[in-house]
């Protein structure tokens, strides 16, 4: 039986891990057809092929609804934050916010070892990714496509700030970490691994991660959270809304490709999102589909996305929009998220 169990949830880890490739292959589609700028993108995913127009503008709503509440963040702290991404696959933020001018003073980022290590291999290949982390290199010399070599022992350049192994980089502003979130006792280090700062408000960004995590290790997250940094906002996007057939064909699409959403009982409305941050000790939450959030977001932005591409079934996009959501905790001197620019 145990056999079984671990080849199942190797499967199952499979399927997640596959779904941060489908993920960066729709935002590197969304910016080949002009939704957005992101010139980091393309380091992550050199090529990729095209997508429906409503996914498009599904991953536009969501990248730019996190990007811009990431960015309001930030600034209204004066860059003097924290960002954690949980579960940050092949994302992009922090060299978009560096590009900016809008570095916090840590960001960290966490994923399954498999992923962290092909991030590692990228970031370090690429020079435009990685002069960014060596924040103390004036002149950074590296050529675009050189290679460092990290396959067998932590960077020995003690004139650099930042230190690379297979599974880890460390800077001064930015972390790279395998973790499995599941595990309780991942949390426990992140402080000092990272030199995290407890009194620092601090954003836990978590995209498309606790749906894929146990109701239990989910809230034990959000909880951690909320108790090790007294000012903070938890940012969540995920599936919501998931008991009508739609909902269930979404599931059932998932479950085909060996990934199950063990998550999305345990918060099956927004108001169940809401009470979630509550219970976990967060002082104020807020939960909205994703047809509220495009409302939210800037008007010229949402007009220019519709004049994109030729798309004349709106109800399709309205129907997918409603089972997507964005959900957020927020204590001590946080604010609300915003999407206004």
């Amino acid at each position: 039986h145990y056999f079984i169990q671990s080849n199942l949830s190797a499967m199952t880890d499979e399927g997640i891990r596959s779904t941060n490739n489908d993920a960066a292959h729709c935002k590197r589609w969304c910016v080949e057809r002009g939704y957005y700028s992101d010139p980091f993108i393309k380091h992550f995913v050199p090529h990729t092929s095209s997508k429906s127009p409503e996914i498009s503008r599904g991953y536009y709503l969501r990248t730019q609804s996190v990007w811009q509440g990431v960015r309001n963040f930030v600034r209204s702290h004066g860059r003097k934050c924290q960002v954690i991404n949980v579960g940050a696959g092949s994302d992009t933020l922090f060299w978009n916010l560096s590009a900016e001018g809008l570095q916090p003073v840590r960001f960290v980022e966490l994923d399954f070892v498999q992923i962290v290590m092909k991030k590692i291999r990228t970031i370090t290949r690429k020079n435009e990714l990685f002069s960014v982390l060596k924040s103390g290199d004036s002149d950074p010399t590296r050529d675009e496509e050189q290679t460092r070599d990290v396959t067998e022992q932590p960077s020995r350049d003690t004139s650099s700030p930042c230190h690379v192994t297979k599974t880890a980089i460390s800077s001064p502003h930015y972390h790279l970490l395998s973790v499995d979130l599941r595990l309780e006792s991942s949390l426990s280090d992140l402080l000092t691994t990272c030199s995290l700062n407890p009194a620092l408000p601090t954003l836990v960004l978590a995209e498309c991660v606790l749906c894929y995590m146990p109701p239990q290790a989910s809230q034990t997250l959000i909880s951690w959270t909320s108790s090790t940094f007294p000012h903070s906002t938890f940012l969540n996007y995920e599936p919501c809304n998931m008991g009508d057939r739609f909902g269930s064909i979404m599931v059932e699409n998932m479950r085909s490709r060996d990934c199950e959403l063990p998550g999305i009982l345990a918060c099956p409305t927004l108001d169940d999102q809401k009470a979630r941050f509550i219970s976990a000790g967060f002082a104020r939450a807020t939960a909205v589909d994703m047809n509220e959030v495009m409302r939210l977001l800037p008007a010229e932005g949402v007009a220019r996305m519709s004049r994109l591409e030729f798309f004349d079934e709106v109800e399709i996009l309205t129907q997918l929009l409603e089972h997507y959501c964005l959900a957020w905790g927020v204590q001590g001197d946080c604010g609300e998220v915003v999407f206004s620019e």
